[in-house]
């Protein structure tokens, strides 16, 4: 009797536990590019895989060390927006081929041999939208 009582306390008590949501997986769905460089502006849009792929292997070359204070004029800047599938963009900005930034975090150093790839890039990679 003692058994039946615990099992219908635990029934009615599970009966309103709630399984919790899943996470939502943010997917990178679009790449919004705006390159300033010695006058000269690239706009490009990508929602190819591959070609967000490309800019998304970029940013993670780069690997950012920091926090840092930019300092001298750049000769370069480029605002870089990740569209997601669910939830806020995120805006990588590049100053120069020295410090890079998400959203409004603290700016951080960057390889400068890495940062130059970002131009001959985006020569390559006309928009595909």
């Amino acid at each position: 009797m003692k058994r039946i009582g615990i099992f219908l306390i635990l029934a009615v008590l599970l009966t309103g536990c709630k399984k919790q949501a899943e996470p939502i997986a943010r997917v990178v769905t679009g790449v919004q590019v705006e390159y300033h460089r010695n006058g000269e502006i690239l706009h490009r849009t990508y929602t190819k895989p591959s070609s967000v792929q490309s800019i998304l292997t970029y940013l993670r070359i780069l690997r950012p060390f920091g926090p840092i204070v930019p300092e001298g004029e750049f000769d370069s800047t480029c605002r870089i927006t990740l569209q997601y599938s669910h939830g806020p963009n995120s805006v990588y900005l590049q100053q120069g081929d020295r410090y890079l930034r998400r959203d409004e975090g603290d700016w951080k150093s960057i390889d400068n041999t890495q940062a130059n790839l970002l131009y001959p890039l985006l020569l390559l990679l006309p928009s595909d939208a």
